[in-house]
């Protein structure tokens, strides 16, 4: 799901327009007026939205959608003074947690009292406005307003409906969910109540008696409050500007401001180390005059001044313009008030006000919204401007009035921490879902042991609960980057546990209680995940949720294709979007249809779809629209190859469908096949459609929707570049570290735009770095495998076609042959004495003469001389591509990290080190693997890593000495001089080596030849 950066759960507004209306009742909310919503996740588009109801404190809403804490609702301190007073009232006298601007104990206990009343009034009197009823579903139609899920049929429901509507007006909810949303309701009040049978009216009183807020802990909300004071009071809250991601309070510990309610004085947070409530109530006062000193220029803006004119005022003094009038009226009297806000120092975008400090609202790269905040803004100098040669008398007026020196605004304290593990330890602010973190129950998985160490420390040091595998009763598993371990994910799965990132654990402790899951949710891959089968016609495909695939072909004209795949990530909003496009000719007529399909990637159950009918001419007219609209670009500079990122916008992929120039083949049956039937079962092996799903799934690349066909090889360079990036910044040593990661969320952001993940996320470690690394270096072989024989539905050509495309010829070895015999003994004399999690058993072997390489290597063969049979192994995915290529160095845009002894072609004497990297399983045993003869000529030899472009001069290859070796005696000579180590692993005697086993590296693909590809079984013990 989308979970944007600093982004709160619920939030407090004036509605822009009129065009909104309460979820809860129906009714219309007219503008300006507070509206009050749960931010979701929305089903219809990659972002969060709010599930709105009109405020419950003055109009005909029922509930503040169970809203526990005040610091978990935005924009609540823009409000006017007497609404936000109202709201932290309505939630404490609801059971909520204390707010950490709140007044001296004898002074809130009498307001609490007097405010809660008022609250209570006015919640009996909305509650009047709403009819309710409660019954047994006689379908499974209906779904929930507040969870949104299906209601099934036999549960008991319940109706809400606003006086004066019709059935249209009724809305449905679950028992549990309208009890979160009124906590105050009786069932058995309600219409309908003595048609439930006597086990229904039991179940659902139960339910009310469990999550009654005085059920909840005990404690009063007045008693709450007096005593978040007391807590609050005795920490430092004071804050400095920071850049998000340092540490938001230390850098104002010392710049206490000393506010007795002059709105003139202080600078961010007024309260430092306070001994009584008289300076808690000394900074609420004064934040009580500014906001209605703000409030009172924004009344006389909204009466005097034109939506134009604040606009014009706003560009005067070099402001942003853009927004509604609610947001340009806030700015106005932001910049008259207290003076014209400098440029954000990171990217020069503008700053806004929003959560209690200033944030930038710009972007840091075409790729990444910036993420530069402070508590402190610079303003600028000299007098806030009106417009030149304005008529407006009260502008005009106001002018002349202003001072030269402006005040500097005072900023709510931040969130008590202090204040809320109180409250969480008297169970003041645990709702229906149980927010104490004692009750979080954590299993970890796709971490290095150190990091799980780690965590779980400090789920003990919380009171929480750490499980070493997926329980019943875990309460949900933090996943890695990496997602390693799909067995336990499954297992998750099965038993409906949640499964989350790794912030999910980190904003649980920053906030001192259990969040909701809901933000922090993977999305599903495995049994959700699948190929999609793609029908080229001419050099397109036409998507399949069309409908359109069988009647249908993409439009071209020209060199045009009208066919694009847009994709979006940015970490820092938490959007994942892909947005597709296609103008789809029918294949019988001159008719066009302009189809889109948008959504989140790796999400069915977000987004949609839109199918249009129109002209040729129209369809391109709108195709081009659409297109620009999305990128920024007009499609001419796409197909000129000059399209450039813009800020904000989506980016098109490049997407290579296979499609040559040659006409169309029929279909052969492999019955006739004229290869060796041992040849024939091995290219069934290395062309199984199959194999290259699961590879894909692995890597959580979205293959639904994301892309139709296959990413191309420029979309993998440019992943390369993104990646470099990123290892750049590793070894920069940057101090500053809120800069660093904001260029890791940049370049993280680039890297899953054009490789597409279900799962993206901020690179942020090494472990996770070399995976994507590792990634990118298989899909290099993927693409060449797709580009080779295509996995399209069109595509059936037979095992001969496709052996003939590799450009290789392999002949199956009699197995009672020499050379057969003593493979079979270099494989089972060399497996290395640690690797014991599996055990290797040889199936078959072929003698491999690629096209060409021979001659390329004949002479390295001759000059460089030292030539040792050597083993390599790769993932059976990559082999397509290593046949028809050859092995091949990371290119120069890859990064340098990851690879021990730098870019090269990586070799072992022990069969088992090289097995490693087929990554097989019990569920896929069968791998395949390589003996190359390999000139190594003068060798550099190391005892530790050692990064480098080549070897020095005069050597032709690096090997690193491990602790083990096969034993000398035991080696043999093939083929006249070729060395082949088939001895048992020994010790090498070799001091003060870093490596455990050698490993062999050359750094020109000449140096090689590759003589047997090996067909292997892995006995995995575990």
């Amino acid at each position: 799901m989308s979970n944007p950066q600093n982004q709160k759960p619920w939030k407090a507004e004036y509605a822009k327009s009129g065009r909104s209306s309460c979820r809860t009742c129906k009714s219309p909310i007219a503008s300006e007026k507070l509206r009050l919503g749960k931010m979701v996740q929305s089903s219809k588009f990659d972002g969060l939205m709010p599930v709105i109801s009109s405020s419950p404190l003055f109009s005909h809403s029922v509930v503040f959608l169970g809203v526990s804490l005040v610091d978990d609702v935005e924009n609540l301190e823009t409000l006017r003074w007497e609404d936000q007073q109202n709201i932290r009232t309505y939630i404490q006298s609801s059971g909520g947690g204390s707010t950490s601007t709140s007044k001296s104990k004898s002074k809130s206990t009498a307001a609490s009292a007097s405010k809660s009343s008022a609250a209570s009034a006015s919640k009996s009197s909305a509650s009047k406005n709403v009819e309710y009823g409660i019954e047994v579903s006689q379908t499974s139609r209906a779904a929930c307003k507040h969870c949104g899920q299906k209601i099934i049929k036999g549960e008991v429901r319940i109706s809400t409906k606003p006086d004066g509507q019709g059935p249209r007006g009724l809305a449905w909810h679950h028992a549990k969910c309208l009890l979160e949303l009124s906590p105050s309701i009786q069932f058995d009040n309600l219409s309908g109540w003595n048609s439930l049978s006597s086990s229904e009216q039991s179940a659902v009183s139960d339910l009310a008696m469990k999550d009654h807020p005085t059920n909840k802990g005990g404690g009063s909300g007045t008693d709450v409050e007096a005593e978040g004071v007391k807590v609050s009071t005795q920490q430092s809250s004071s804050r400095g500007g920071t850049k998000r991601g340092k540490d938001a309070e230390g850098e104002q510990m010392s710049k206490a401001a000393k506010v007795k309610g002059d709105v003139s004085v202080g600078r961010g947070v007024a309260v430092k180390n306070a001994d009584d409530s008289g300076e808690v109530g000394g900074l609420e006062n004064s934040l009580e005059a500014q906001s209605k000193e703000l409030w009172a220029l924004k009344d006389d803006l909204k009466k005097h001044v034109t939506t134009a004119e604040m606009r014009e005022m706003l560009e005067a003094n070099d402001q942003d313009s853009t927004g509604s009038e609610l947001d340009l009226r806030d700015r106005c009297a932001d910049g008259m008030m207290f003076g014209g806000l400098c440029h954000c120092p990171l990217c020069s975008g503008f700053l806004r006000y929003s959560g209690g400090m200033y944030r930038c609202s710009g972007y840091i790269s075409e790729w990444s919204k910036c993420s530069y905040s402070t508590c402190e803004p610079k303003r600028t100098e000299g007098k806030w401007k009106i417009p030149k040669e304005t008529d407006n008398r009260y502008l005009t007026k106001w002018f002349k009035s202003q001072k030269g020196k402006k005040p500097i605004r005072i900023l709510p304290p931040p969130p008590s921490k202090t204040s809320a593990e109180s409250s969480i330890s008297a169970g003041q602010h645990q709702s229906s879902n149980s927010e104490s973190l004692a009750d979080l129950k954590v299993a970890i998985c796709g971490f290095p042991k150190a990091s799980i160490d780690e965590w779980k420390h400090k789920i003990d040091g919380i009171g929480g609960v750490f499980h070493a595998k997926v329980k019943k009763d875990t309460s949900c598993l933090v996943v890695s980057g990496a997602l390693k371990d799909e067995a336990e994910m499954r297992k998750a799965r099965r038993m409906k546990v949640p499964i989350v990132r790794e912030d999910y654990l980190v904003d649980c402790m920053e906030r001192k209680k259990k969040l909701p899951f809901d933000m922090y949710k993977v999305e599903m891959t495995g049994e959700t995940s699948s190929m999609v089968t793609v029908k080229v016609k001419g050099q397109s495909a036409v998507h399949d949720a069309s409908g359109l695939q069988d009647s249908g072909h993409i439009l071209e004209e020209g060199k045009s294709i009208y066919n694009t795949t847009l994709n979006m990530s940015d970490l820092s909003t938490g959007i994942n979007s892909y947005y597709i496009l296609q103008i789809i000719e029918e294949d019988k007529g001159s008719d066009c249809y302009v189809f889109r399909k948008w959504g989140r990637v790796g999400s069915d159950k977000i987004g949609g779809s839109k199918l249009e009918d129109m002209s040729k001419s129209d369809a391109i007219r709108e195709f081009k629209r659409l297109f620009y609209e999305k990128t920024g670009n007009p499609w001419e500079a796409w197909e000129q190859k000059t399209i450039q990122k813009q800020p904000g916008r989506f980016f098109p992929l490049e997407i290579d469908y296979g499609v040559n120039k040659q006409g169309a083949r029929k279909s052969k049956d492999n019955a006739d096949s004229k290869l060796p039937p041992r040849v024939r079962e091995l290219m069934k092996m290395l062309f199984n459609v199959e194999t290259y799903r699961a590879a894909m799934m692995e890597f959580e690349i979205n293959m639904s929707e994301m892309p139709l066909g296959k990413l191309s090889k420029s979309n993998i360079q440019k992943g390369f570049e993104a990646l470099t990036d990123i290892q750049n910044l590793f070894t920069s040593g940057n101090p500053d570290s809120s800069v660093r990661d904001s260029l890791l969320i940049d370049a993280s952001n680039r890297f899953f735009t054009v490789i597409p993940s279900i799962h993206p996320h901020i690179i942020r470690d090494e472990d996770d770095f070399k995976a994507k690394v590792k990634m990118l270096e298989a899909l290099q072989d993927i693409e060449i495998a797709s580009r080779l024989v295509g996995f399209d539905a069109n595509r059936d050509d037979s095992i001969d076609d496709n052996y003939k495309k590799l450009r290789c010829a392999i002949s199956p070895l009699p197995h009672d042959s020499e050379d057969f015999r003593l493979v079979e003994k270099y494989l089972h004399n060399t497996h290395a004495p640690t690797h014991v999690d599996w055990s290797l058993e040889l199936e078959d072997v072929f003698s491999l003469e690629r096209h060409g390489e021979f001659d390329k290597y004949a002479p390295y063969r001759n000059k460089v001389g030292n030539r040792m049979l050597l083993w390599h192994g790769s993932r059976l995915t990559n082999f397509v591509g290593i046949l028809n290529q050859g092995l091949r160095i990371a290119p120069p845009e890859a990064p340098a990290t990851g690879y021990m002894f730098g870019k090269g072609i990586y070799f072992a004497d022990l069969v088992s080190k090289s097995a490693q990297y087929c990554y097989t399983d019990k569920k896929n045993p069968v791998g395949l693997m390589l003996l190359s003869e390999v000139a190594l000529g003068n060798v550099y030899e190391l005892k530790k890593a050692k990064y480098m472009d080549k070897p020095p001069e005069g050597k032709h290859s690096t090997k690193g000495l491990g602790k083990k070796m096969p034993l000398e005696s035991d080696y043999v000579k093939w083929r006249g001089d070729v060395v082949v180590p088939c001895g048992k692993p020994v010790s090498s005697n070799v001091k003060a080596s870093e490596l455990m086993y050698n490993e062999y590296i050359v750094y020109n693909t000449s140096q090689v030849k590759l003589q047997y590809l090996l067909k292997v079984r892995f006995h995995h013990k575990k």
